[in-house]
């Protein structure tokens, strides 16, 4: 399983695309006729802090929409906004795709809660609060 992460990466939520040479590119899904590029990366726990800095240095503001990366693995997420960073447990979390995720079970239920508020805030649609890859804990990392 190892201890290393995954993220998904949208090229529109990158000021500088030039980013996407220095990460380790599992794949590449594309929507809308490839305007929308989904960088599937992995990152190495060694890398981890690096890799958020500079991710979240170069989010963009483009169509005034706020954006927030996942790192994750099966024990633990880091979700990355413009603004603001939440280190959370995956313990409890059942993710279904393009549904806002249910903190019912969640052991860091009160986390996840105000991580999903925050992003409300920000106006992010409930069907993009999916936040992790309903496969998450058979990925292999």
């Amino acid at each position: 399983m190892g201890n290393n992460y995954h993220a998904d990466l949208v090229n529109l939520s990158q000021i500088n695309t030039n980013i996407f040479k220095q990460f380790n590119v599992i794949s590449i899904r594309k929507r809308f006729l490839g305007i929308i590029k989904i960088y599937k990366i992995k990152i190495p726990p060694n890398d981890l802090h690096n890799v958020i800095v500079s991710v979240q240095a170069n989010m963009s503001k483009k169509l005034n929409k706020e954006w927030y990366v996942s790192f994750y693995n099966t024990e633990q997420i880091i979700v990355v906004f413009r603004k603001k960073i939440f280190e959370l447990s995956t313990n409890g979390i059942t993710p279904i795709y393009m549904k806002k995720l249910d903190t019912t079970n969640a052991t860091d239920k009160e986390k996840w809660d105000e991580m999903i508020n925050y992003a409300k805030s920000l106006h992010i649609p409930d069907n993009q609060l999916d936040f992790l890859s309903p496969n998450f804990r058979t990925e292999t990392y």
